[in-house]
């Protein structure tokens, strides 16, 4: 997984990577938005043989940790149950994207078992990181997030930042050639200093790295979240079931996820049993009949301010 604001990099780091696979199979999703097409242009066919424009899939119905059960997962299933598997996935995040989310939905049932995230690589702007500005030009990282109307998160570049660097596997300072040696070390300590201990960070000149350093890391990030502290941000959510318009403000981890699993016996006599699943059950369901259906949740839900939907892979 490569992720990073945008013009950190990224798709030069990727590109770099295709044209010096060594063999290696590579499939692409590629996170965009906006202006479609661009970075998917830039890499079709770069690859050859190791990555064909068949490999590359573009997802473009905004940032990808907000889609992760509409877009990416069903990507993933298709590409995980071709005939010619890929060697590796490389998944490009925009600039935008949380890469919590993203790695929580490999533990998905149906992915779990047929992959893993070898590694987060986070690309930074190592002139723009060194002036204190996160991204090359905040103007347009900021109508990116405004061309994005499935954007439910209002994150600081400052806190995207943090959540990027704190689930890195490896941080790449891209356009080292830009500073000076003096520069270039003191942002490598800081950011080492700022990282989880054991993340590499490696610095680099237009994304330039062996195809051997980015895959094969062999992390299994999915399965080591806890040390990836994820930042909570402010979601909006709006009720148009209304006459007027409210925003509803609150605080919870991206895309949270709980599984609810109930066994039963056989019931032999409904009627008599349904005094005793009625006091068991909260309101308002408690108080329905028993003719009345009760809404069940049969795998993973995601909790809102307003409704509790369930989806299933």
């Amino acid at each position: 997984m490569v992720n990073g604001f945008l013009r950190a990099g990224k798709t030069t780091l990727i590109r770099h990577m295709l044209q010096n696979a060594e063999g290696k199979k590579i499939a692409l999703i590629i996170n965009e938005f906006g202006d479609l097409g661009v970075d998917g242009d830039i890499l079709k066919g770069c690859g050859e043989e190791t990555c064909t424009e068949d490999d590359i899939v573009e997802l473009s119905n905004g940032c990808i940790c907000c889609t992760v059960a509409d877009d990416f997962i069903p990507t993933m299933e298709q590409l995980l149950s071709r005939e010619d598997k890929p060697d590796h996935i490389v998944i490009e995040t925009s600039g935008l994207a949380l890469p919590q989310p993203l790695v929580r939905a490999f533990n998905w049932p149906g992915i779990s078992t047929k992959v893993t995230v070898d590694g987060v690589v986070t690309v930074v702007d190592g002139r723009a990181v060194h002036d204190g500005q996160f991204a090359h030009n905040v103007a347009a990282v900021d109508a990116q997030r405004a061309q994005d109307e499935n954007l439910d998160h209002e994150t600081p570049l400052s806190e995207l930042f943090e959540a990027q660097i704190a689930c890195a596997d490896m941080i790449v300072v891209n356009k080292t050639d830009l500073l000076n040696e003096e520069e270039a070390g003191a942002l490598t300590t800081r950011l080492k200093t700022e990282s989880r201990d054991g993340v590499q960070v490696i610095k680099a000149s237009m994304g330039a790295l062996p195809v051997d350093v980015l895959l094969g890391q062999g992390v299994g990030a999915e399965s080591d979240l806890a040390s990836r502290h994820e930042i909570h941000h402010h979601h909006h959510h709006d009720d148009d079931e209304d006459d007027h318009h409210h925003d509803h403000e609150h605080d919870h981890g991206h895309d949270e996820f709980e599984s609810v699993v109930v066994d039963i016996t056989d019931i032999a006599d409904p009627a008599s049993s349904s005094p005793v699943v009625k006091s068991r059950m909260p309101t308002p369901f408690a108080n329905r009949s028993p003719t009345q259906s009760v809404p069940t949740i049969s795998c993973g839900s995601r909790a809102s301010s307003q409704s509790q939907t369930s989806r299933c892979a």
